[in-house]
């Protein structure tokens, strides 16, 4: 009597858990869903990262610029002013993709980016017509490279958003 009463409720048990089980095509069913949505989330990072690397493609170094090397002032004041004007638009869109709660050293960063081109654009108005005559030395090539390193700043700024906002692709 035992017997049949310990292989009754093994078998109302067993009987139990298959009917709690789901069945072979609801599985495939949830794997498949499972599925589509890390694809999509796949995809939305990889529409980011392309983004990002666009507008990386799109920005053409100041110092590999006919105008950076260009011996005229004024085509080279000009074309400086556009480039940290183009600057500028970049740092407000980095602020703007910035997460509230970004770690102070980050806030700290893009802060210090507004400060940079402040800087460049107080150098740039007091270069003078002998300033920019002499290039390979003096105020006019640390311009140049101060803005070569205000590009590189933006760019690692860009990555650090990146992160910050989850995207599992990082560009460098």
């Amino acid at each position: 009597m035992k017997t049949l009463i310990t292989i009754a409720a093994l078998a109302t048990t067993a009987f139990l858990a298959q009917a709690f089980e789901k069945s072979i095509p609801d599985k495939v069913r949830d794997k498949a869903e499972a599925v589509v949505e890390k694809t999509k989330e796949i995809a939305q990072d990889t529409k980011d990262a392309v983004k990002r690397t666009s507008r990386k493609i799109a920005r053409t170094s100041w110092c590999t610029t006919k105008e950076c090397l260009s011996n005229e002032m004024p085509i080279y004041r000009g074309a400086a002013t556009v480039t940290l004007a183009d600057l500028a638009r970049e740092i407000v869109v980095l602020k703007s993709q910035t997460p509230a709660d970004a770690p102070r050293y980050f806030r700290t960063r893009i802060q210090s980016l507004d400060e940079q081109l402040e800087l460049l654009n107080n150098r740039l108005s007091i270069l003078s017509l002998e300033q920019f005559q002499v290039r390979t030395t003096g105020p006019c090539i640390d311009f140049d490279n101060c803005v070569a390193d205000l590009e590189q700043a933006i760019g690692q700024a860009e990555n650090g958003t990146a992160v910050l906002n989850g995207s599992i692709l990082v560009l460098k």
